[in-house]
């Protein structure tokens, strides 16, 4: 398993806070999502993240 490190300003941190208490979800989970959603939007990820398998289009 890897870990992704990631600053945000100060506004961007309280909306991830809100969206992550209305969701019910952790901090961690929003954002992780956020990024296989980003990285599939640019076509580097395929839909075999789905079966959990993950394959990276570079």
């Amino acid at each position: 398993m890897g870990y992704v490190r990631y600053k945000l300003s100060d506004e961007t941190h309280d909306i991830l806070k809100k969206v992550s208490k209305n969701l019910g979800m952790k901090e961690s989970e929003i954002s992780r999502l956020a990024l296989i959603e980003y990285l599939r939007s640019l076509d580097v990820l395929s839909e075999r993240v789905k079966k959990g398998r993950v394959h990276l289009n570079i």
